[in-house]
């Protein structure tokens, strides 16, 4: 996962920097934040034999099966990047 480095204020994230988390075989679809304000990306891998979704965060890396779960795990725990609770979303 890249880092920001600012200066001064603490930095904004927003939609446009999904491409920042992408790496690899894993494409970001989903940027959240924590409580912080630090990033939480949500990523799928483009490999057709191992359709898994990776949410990262801080140094925590967790799998899961289909988007429905990792979006499951977040609620309740992350941010969107206004910093509205995900429970409160609908999606």
């Amino acid at each position: 996962m890249n880092r920001k480095i600012s200066y001064g204020t603490k930095p904004k994230f927003t939609a446009k920097d999904k491409d920042m988390f992408s790496r690899g075989n894993y494409e970001c679809h989903v940027l959240l934040q924590n409580r912080r304000g630090e990033p939480v990306a949500i990523s799928q891998n483009n490999d057709p034999d191992s359709p898994v979704w990776k949410v990262e965060y801080g140094c925590s890396c967790l799998v899961f099966g289909s988007y429905d779960e990792a979006m499951a795990y977040c609620k309740g725990r992350f941010f969107d990047l206004s910093g509205k609770p995900l429970s409160e979303r609908d999606e």
